[in-house]
This record gives structure tokens, sequence and C-alpha cells, in this order.
């Protein structure tokens, strides 16, 4: 299975262990990214039309070369696309249109691949955001626009399916509060695990994941981040599987 993401650093973050808890379970996922940091759609369809080399392209988490978008769509032939908002404008539906549409067009010349959307997540409360303030941030209030914003965007654009990192990361909070990112929204170790186990049950359809081959690297983006412990990790497992039952209606396999 062939993947590519038309993000920013929000699908670098989820994408980091998709390949290796794919291959520890026997499933072959390979997740390619075009990325531009805090990149919206609306550049997306700007480099779309001139054709510029102005994305990093990622392959499983590790850096290849500088493409254009064209060339990231030619690069193979793909079963997925996906395509997500910057994260502070996923709060509102408005901001993907009409870009998303022209887009969804014009990538119709390079593949017939079945378009995704990948839910973004709310910021940390110490973090801040200039509709939902700062220490503390209205967090469940950028989370609850950002759930009612993909939702919105699916029935305008036609596009059924949703992969909800945002929702793992909402209920992960539940139990881990605001430790699953770095920095106040770029993810950590333990944020990436999460989503990267999301995407594979939302992308296979799999009722559940055997931790026990999976031994995450750690350090994907700092020397001084370890891994999650194996406790953690089936934690997280567990979490995972939560979030494909709550996005029921938006899952490829419901």
């Amino acid at each position: 299975m062939n993947v590519l993401c038309v993000g920013n650093s929000f699908a670098v973050d989820t994408h980091t262990y998709i390949h290796e808890i794919a291959k520890a379970n026997g499933l072959d996922i390979n997740v390619y990214v075009l990325y531009i940091g805090g990149c919206p759609i609306s550049l997306h369809w700007k480099n779309f039309l001139s054709g510029e080399i102005a994305y990093e392209f990622y392959e499983n988490g590790k850096y290849i070369n500088s493409v254009s978008i064209q060339q990231g769509l030619a690069y193979k032939k793909w079963d997925y696309v996906t395509f997500q908002q910057r994260s502070g404008d996923s709060v509102d539906s408005k901001t993907f249109f009409p870009e998303l549409t022209k887009l969804l067009k014009g990538i119709r010349n390079f593949t017939l691949a079945t378009n995704l959307l990948h839910k973004t997540w709310s910021y940390s409360k110490s973090y801040s955001h200039e509709k939902y303030g700062s220490n503390p941030m209205d967090q469940d209030a950028m989370t609850n626009d950002i759930d009612k914003a993909y939702e919105e965007v699916s029935k305008i654009s036609g596009i059924k399916y949703i992969i909800p990192s945002g929702t793992a990361i909402k209920e992960a909070r539940k139990i881990y509060g605001d430790t699953l990112d770095r920095d106040g929204f770029h993810l950590n170790e333990r944020g990436r695990t999460l989503t990267g186990l999301v995407w594979v049950y939302f992308l296979t359809g799999v009722k559940n994941l055997d931790m026990k081959n999976f031994h995450p690297s750690g350090h994907t983006y700092d020397a001084n981040t370890p891994p999650v412990s194996k406790e953690e990790l089936e934690q997280l497992n567990e979490i995972a599987k939560k979030t494909i039952e709550l996005n029921k209606g938006y899952n490829l396999y419901d």
C-alpha cells in the first residue's frame, strides 16, 4: 500500500512510525509526505499551478529529496492521497475552499487514488491561538471546532473518509494531559507513536495490532528523546483502537 500526504509538519509527525508498526505486524504500508512547514491548502494549490520544486519529500520518515507537487504525485501509483489544513486554520472549514476543490480536480490528471482527510489536533493549553486565547488556551473549544470543520469539509468536498489523529490526541489527553507534544503543538514520541497506530488501524481495518515485534526507535526529532516504554505502548494501542471506534462513519472499513 502506498500513501501520499500532501501536508506539512503535522503529517511528518504522524507518519514517523507507520511503516515500522505495519511491518511489525506483517503489513506493507509505505507513506510519503510532501512537506512544507506550516503549509495551508491555498499554498499547495499555488504550488500546483506553478510547478515549483518547493517540497521536502519524505519516505517512511526519511528525507529523500526536494520535489514539486507534480513530481510527488507521479512518483508512484498511489492507493491513497491525504489532505490537511494548516493547524491554526483547521478550525474553520472556509479556509479549505475553493483551493481544495481545485486541487482535487487537478490531481486527477496524475492519480486515481482514494482521497482522505487527515484531521489535525488542538494545541496544548500552554500554547496560544488568536481565537482561543492563551495561558490557558481554550483547548476544548479548539478541538470542537476542528471536529466540526473536518466534518463540514468532508461533506462539501465529497471526501468521505477522515483519519482521526486529532481524536486520538483528544482521547489520550484524558490520561496523559498535555504531554503528547514537544512545543505546544508538534507531537513528541508519545504522540507520534499514538497517531502512527491510528493510521495503521485506519488504513488496514485490522482489529488488533500486536506490539511485541514493534520496537520504536525514539530520537526521531531530538537525540535526547527516548522511545515510549512497552507498558505505555500497550496503553497507546488501546487508545488508538478506541479512536477508530469513535470515528465510526468516517472509517475506510466501517
